[in-house]
């Protein structure tokens, strides 16, 4: 796809105390972005919770999960302002289910705001399926939640960076 970054170049692995200051600036634009305290104290969880798409060794997208097998929940998922729309998000989301399904993840489940289209057709691409609704759930502004499910028997697997994990 056109503008799209070189799968070759970019690695998808566990996030580190270094990464953390560009993982905030990262999320900087989310409604509710989170603090500098509360990335370190994801970075610090063994096994590792918050995961990093890497270009040229700096952070470009990163994925907060939680692991309660046989499940895991996506917690928080931002790409860079300044790399989106280059496939970044499709490849931090194949990486992060590669590494599920690796770990015996049998679902995976997420919640999205209803007015993040973008990130709703992306979630549907990869086999995620809407599951609930929950009104007014995010503040400013006031927005649905939507849930989303994906079976990881249909996880076709969009073939991410090698894994680091």
């Amino acid at each position: 796809m056109p503008g799209s970054e070189s799968y070759d170049a970019v690695r998808f692995g566990p996030a580190v105390e270094s990464d953390i200051d560009a993982l905030v600036s990262i999320d900087r634009d989310s409604p509710q972005a989170w603090t500098r305290a509360a990335f370190a104290m994801e970075s610090e969880h063994a096994p590792p919770t918050l995961f990093v798409l890497r270009s040229s060794d700096a952070p470009v997208a990163f994925v907060v999960t939680r692991f309660v097998v046989p499940d895991m929940d996506i917690v928080n998922l931002a790409v860079a302002r300044d790399r989106r729309r280059r496939g970044l998000g499709r490849l931090l989301l194949a990486s992060l289910l590669d590494h599920a399904a690796s770990n015996r993840v049998q679902s995976v489940f997420l919640e999205v705001r209803e007015g993040n289209q973008e990130a709703r057709r992306l979630y549907r691409s990869a086999g995620f399926e809407e599951t609930q609704r929950r009104p007014g759930f995010y503040r400013e502004p006031l927005e649905d939640a939507i849930l989303m499910r994906l079976a990881m028997s249909h996880w076709a697997g969009l073939k991410g960076p090698r894994n680091a994990c």
